[in-house]
């Protein structure tokens, strides 16, 4: 059922691809024509995401797209700050004490952002009748049953926001992050580069852009975005509740216990990985059988999104996304940075994310306009 929802929803994606892609080729005509690369990639995650959950952007305000990369920035900083008092036992609570503040004006301000959008889809709705339209979205159907009193599960205007919220944070940020890292990483392998583009002109051809019935065809693009992960997981530690007592390394694990888990770590051991802590996309041009283990996390050696019945579920939109978003980047663009002999610091920083410290500018030049016959 969600791989029929991704489905539906690729238009909207393919538009905002292109949205994403006319904002650079403006860049790359103006004098100065350095293009955030991070920024840009969190407004176009972003839009996908309202779009798909609740038909409108929420970047179209001039500066809103900033105020929400920023709420987002500041969520995974605060989580890291906060999560972890979840093991620390007795001291649990610390955590909210001294950082309960800062939570609560970010709440605020994801409320303030969603209230408005609630209130849009009300208008809407009482105007064309909760029942009768056929393109309701996401926050409709859940306005929706927030209204109806007969409704078997009770939901609160609260519920549907706190729900939102976490869709912003896990729907924009983490996605945003891994394609910045991608890009970056291909930037300092330039033969990397050179080869996903060759892959894409050699199935794309060189009259048309890049589209997502393309890539189950460019092994080695997704060998890219793969390798990605592998070395910068989205969210590189995660945190499980042990459902029961049990023994982890020797050591005892009571029923209830919060555990920490390193995803990072299991992803460049050099017990499961050669020379795990290079970009080498060549690792995962394996069989499709092999293909499949990985991504589902079988071998529990590849997690960037988790493993079993725990795993994420916007794992196959996630890979949608990213492998779209690099190829366009490569196909229509070559990407130039200033010093360091034209490498990028792929030095990484704190946090529940794995962003970079000094958040990736380049200088896009063009090598493909995938819009000149319609302009």
């Amino acid at each position: 059922m969600l791989s029929n929802k991704v489905e539906r929803s690729r238009a909207v994606r393919r538009e905002e691809m292109e949205r994403l892609l006319r904002r650079v080729l403006g860049s790359a005509e103006t004098k100065e024509g350095v293009v955030d690369v991070g920024a840009e990639l969190m407004r176009y995650t972003n839009n996908v995401t309202c779009r798909m959950v609740m038909s409108s952007r929420c970047s179209e305000e001039e500066g809103e797209a900033e105020r929400v990369i920023e709420l987002v920035k500041e969520s995974f900083e605060l989580a890291a700050k906060m999560c972890f008092g979840d093991v620390l036992g007795p001291l649990k609570k610390l955590g909210f004490w001294v950082y309960g503040k800062q939570a609560m004006d970010m709440t605020r301000r994801f409320d303030e952002l969603l209230e408005k959008v609630l209130k849009e889809h009300e208008e809407r709705g009482k105007k064309g009748g909760w029942g009768e339209r056929e393109d309701k979205d996401l926050m409709d159907m859940l306005l929706e049953v927030c209204q109806d009193e007969q409704a078997e599960v009770k939901i609160t205007r609260t519920h549907i926001k706190a729900f939102f919220t976490d869709l912003f944070i896990a729907g924009t940020g983490t996605s945003a992050e891994a394609m910045q890292w991608a890009i970056a990483e291909l930037i300092n392998h330039p033969c990397v580069f050179q080869k996903v583009r060759q892959e894409i002109e050699s199935v794309v051809g060189k009259a048309r852009l890049i589209e997502e019935s393309d890539i189950p065809n460019l092994p080695y693009l997704q060998a890219v975005v793969k390798e990605t992960l592998r070395l910068y997981p989205p969210a590189p530690v995660t945190t499980r509740e042990c459902r029961q007592s049990c023994k982890i390394n020797g050591f005892d694990i009571p029923e209830k216990t919060a555990v920490a888990i390193n995803l990072y770590a299991i992803m460049r051991d050099q017990d499961s990985w050669d020379d795990p802590n290079k970009f080498i996309p060549e690792r995962f041009l394996v069989s499709f059988k092999e293909q499949s283990e990985v991504i589902s996390g079988q071998k529990f050696n590849f997690v960037p999104f988790g493993a079993g019945r725990r795993g994420c579920p916007g794992t196959t939109l996630a890979f949608s996304l990213m492998n779209t978003a690099v190829a366009s980047l490569v196909q229509c663009f070559d990407w130039e940075v200033d010093g360091d002999g034209g490498k990028v610091d792929i030095q990484s920083g704190p946090g529940m994310s794995l962003r970079m410290v000094h958040p990736l500018t380049a200088r896009p030049v063009v090598h493909f306009t995938p819009f000149t016959a319609s302009t």
